[in-house]
């Protein structure tokens, strides 16, 4: 059974939902397992969704008994719902029937978003037999700027701006179809952002775009001419990202990259968290 977790009640349980989050077996994303995020993140995001109406936080009971909870977040406006905690010590196959079940209730016509490490096979494999579409399939990486050296950069690496922001987004509206960070999006909050594009010829030919702050940051994509891979190109995007990151006093980066990127993102410092599935459905 899915209830609301009481206000009063979160002291009582933050300890064993953060013990369920470091077992990538009986968790979902975001994973906590990156050697990056501590307990504290862990609590202070937990009651963000709290106090947050468009938040919530449900536990699981079986048998009279708490086995876990599910954090969830939504963006209305954009009729968008997604897990940000998945946390079932046993019984996962169940809690996802019930909470599907309850989004479908309470969030009609919403995109449902479900993320979850590789090893938790239960959730992968029940996702699969209802159908789920598989949207993204990626290796999770992180990089600690505390070992990181600064690399050369190629002077056809430019840094994006308002001014020149129709180079990068005649690049990433070749593919938006699964994305939520759309052009027009990224576009609307630019200040939040970074981005670097290889140009020649006028055009961009690649680029990198992530969001950076002091403790922990996020390249959120990659994007290559007509969807080519080049890895020659992918190392030079890489470098003034990550260069650009730690001058600024970054601590950590972390990037989900394809199957095809990977020994490149080891290449140039990231290590592997583990492997990332996500999920979609219309409710």
């Amino acid at each position: 059974m899915l209830r609301s977790l009481n206000e009063n009640e979160f002291d009582r349980y933050i300890d064993f939902a953060y013990e369920l989050a470091l077992d990538p077996t009986r968790s979902g994303y975001p994973t906590y397992t990156d050697g990056i995020k501590i307990k504290a993140d862990f609590i202070e995001a937990s009651k963000r969704a709290l106090a947050d109406e468009r938040d919530g936080i449900l536990l699981y009971e079986r048998d009279g008994k708490v086995c876990g909870w599910i954090r969830y977040f939504t963006e209305p406006d954009e009729k968008y719902l997604q897990t940000a905690a998945f946390n079932i010590e046993i019984g996962t196959r169940d809690a996802l029937h019930e909470f599907i079940a309850f989004a479908r209730e309470r969030f009609p016509g919403f995109d449902l978003h479900l993320g979850f490490p590789e090893e938790n096979t239960e959730a992968v494999s029940e996702l699969e037999s209802l159908g789920f579409e598989r949207i993204e399939e990626s290796c999770n990486n992180a990089l600690d700027y505390e070992n990181y050296e600064l690399r050369p950069e190629n002077e056809h690496v430019i840094e994006i701006t308002r001014e020149n922001y129709l180079l990068f987004a005649s690049l990433h509206t070749q593919d938006e179809d699964y994305m939520y960070w759309t052009a027009k999006r990224i576009l609307a909050k630019l200040d939040d952002w970074k981005i670097f594009a290889y140009v020649e010829g006028g055009k961009a030919l690649g680029a990198v775009y992530f969001r950076s702050f002091p403790e922990l940051s996020e390249i959120f994509g990659i994007d290559f001419e007509g969807g080519v891979y080049s890895g020659e190109m992918f190392r030079l995007l890489l470098a003034s990202a990550l260069n650009y990151d730690k001058k600024h006093g970054a601590k950590h980066m972390v990037f989900f990259c394809e199957d095809r990127e990977q020994p490149d993102a080891i290449a140039a410092g990231f290590r592997l968290v583990g492997k990332y599935v996500c999920y979609k459905a219309k409710l």
